[in-house]
């Protein structure tokens, strides 16, 4: 009996054996059962890596997670696997997000953003309050950042766009496709506890992802919850 309640996807540069103490939080912290695919990833785009391994996925949940965070808070699985038992119209919970979008492109530059992120940089640790915590579990959105980005497969009905190169922009197209058919609620939670070392730059490529993301959507902005 296959007792596995997530599956966990990590794309990283570095390989497996370099990131010991990351896998090693994931799995003290986690609190069920879960099955951890680690990606040596030697250039190629995100979209392409999510949709290759989503099919050889098992387990109907699905946490996808960048390889620079570290888990302040312990049960963020059960806690996972109890938002999506509980909030069935919900297909994506992220820890951070917006409840609007257009053009500009970046989700936390709008006014209606939610969640909490602990940053630590440079010997610096501070904490980006998008929003106060949540007096609810769920609070609707319709983009989330792809630092965690958990996932429920049977709800879903968009695929990530495989038109999208290197590493940015890809969660913000994942959600909008799925938020925009109608039928895929997205949800911020600050129930996760989480710290990224990582601050985060808009590089060359993100704008290119941008126009391309904004061409695409043209049509339905401004998007809102």
């Amino acid at each position: 009996m296959n007792d596995t309640k997530i599956t966990i996807i990590v794309s990283s540069r570095s390989k497996v054996d370099e990131k010991q103490d990351f896998i090693k939080n994931i799995d003290e912290t986690c609190g069920v059962e879960h099955r951890l695919i680690f990606i040596t990833n030697n250039g190629h785009s995100l979209t392409q890596v999510y949709n290759n391994i989503l099919p050889m996925v098992s387990t109907e949940i699905v946490v996808f997670l960048h390889d620079d965070i570290e888990f302040l808070k312990h049960g963020w699985g059960e806690e996972v696997v109890r938002l999506f038992k509980e909030n069935q119209e919900y297909g994506i919970i992220g820890v951070a997000g917006s409840a609007e979008f257009d053009e500009k492109g970046a989700w936390w530059q709008y006014k209606n953003i939610y969640g909490q992120v602990m940053h630590k940089n440079n010997g610096k640790v501070w904490l980006s309050a998008f929003s106060p915590l949540l007096d609810e579990d769920l609070k609707e959105v319709c983009v989330i950042d792809g630092v965690f980005m958990a996932i429920h497969t049977k709800r879903i009905v968009e695929n990530f766009d495989n038109n999208l190169e290197g590493f940015h922009m890809y969660d913000i197209e994942f959600c909008l496709s799925n938020f925009l058919s109608r039928q895929v609620k997205i949800g911020v939670t600050t129930n996760i506890r989480l710290a990224h070392y990582s601050i985060g730059q808009l590089s060359d490529q993100w704008f290119v992802n941008k126009d391309y993301v904004t061409e695409k959507f043209k049509n339905n902005y401004p998007i809102r919850v």
